[in-house]
């Protein structure tokens, strides 16, 4: 069931939104979504596309970005055997901010035996744009999970360059309760400066971080750097564990949009990546 509420908040911030997901295993005559709660700028929609076991969910920014101040809170679940692929309609882009910035909080639970998938588009950051984001990451003993944050730092197709900014990302991951990684990025003040230097970015503009969390993730080691090979900027591969962490570095948007592409057709097994993201 479906339910969407605009609340005194959502009229108080241009762009806040909140969504409350959860999804169940396909079965005859019931359809993938368990719960569905969505109020303010945020919404979901369900295509119809053919993805194997796999659900699909396209999320929406209808402000058409985020501001100072704009907040969006998103919950999305995953119920035991549960096969689903999430992504957005388009790149999520920041605008200048004068004071506290945007935020984006998302939170998703993963049950036994299920397989979840995060994978939105780019975050594009325009000069003195500030964003923070934490990604929190809960998963059963059985659960597997792939996931991914790029981050674009100006369009330089139209020769923008992030003179000055903010930008916060952590991700936690916990497995039965027990954190498993913990990763945390912060870019402040001159950030294409910064990003020039060779020990930060080494002049890219993109980047992007992959982690796939599941007891086969030793497995995907070998087909991760074998797509190593064929990008247009520079990818890097490590697995410990039950964790395989991929992270990308490219000139702008585009390469990176490849490379990811690349990253992720390898530890899908060869599925195509989201159709909706045009590559």
């Amino acid at each position: 069931m479906f339910h969407s509420v605009i609340g005194q908040d959502a009229l108080n911030v241009r762009g806040c939104g909140a969504l409350d997901i959860r999804f169940r295993p396909l079965s005859d005559g019931h359809g993938p979504i368990d719960r569905a709660y969505q109020s303010g700028c945020l919404r979901m929609r369900l295509p119809r596309v053919k993805d194997g076991a796999f659900s699909n969910a396209v999320l929406l920014n209808t402000a058409g970005g985020l501001c100072d101040g704009d907040r969006l809170d998103q919950k999305l679940a995953w119920a035991d055997g549960a096969s689903a692929l999430v992504t957005t309609q388009a790149a999520e882009k920041v605008y200048r901010a004068t004071d506290q910035g945007a935020r984006i909080s998302t939170s998703i639970e993963v049950g036994d035996g299920a397989r979840a998938e995060w994978l939105p588009q780019e975050t594009i950051l325009f000069d003195h744009a500030r964003l923070c984001r934490q990604t929190d990451v809960r998963l059963s003993s059985n659960s597997n999970f792939l996931g991914c944050e790029a981050v674009v730092l100006g369009r330089t197709a139209m020769g923008e360059r992030v003179e000055e900014g903010l930008l916060e990302d952590r991700w936690r991951i916990w497995r039965e309760g027990r954190l498993i990684y913990a990763d945390a990025q912060r870019l402040a003040g001159p950030i294409d400066a910064n990003m020039a230097r060779a020990p930060v970015g080494g002049g890219a503009r993109a980047m992007a971080l992959v982690i796939h969390a599941s007891q086969a993730a030793g497995t995907l080691l070998a087909p991760a750097r074998a797509a190593a090979e064929s990008v247009h900027g520079l990818m890097a591969v490590s697995s410990w564990g039950p964790l395989l962490v991929v992270r990308l570095l490219a000139q702008d948007g585009a390469v990176l949009r490849h490379d990811l592409g690349l990253a992720l057709r390898a530890l899908r097994g060869g599925r195509p990546n989201p159709r909706i993201w045009g590559c």
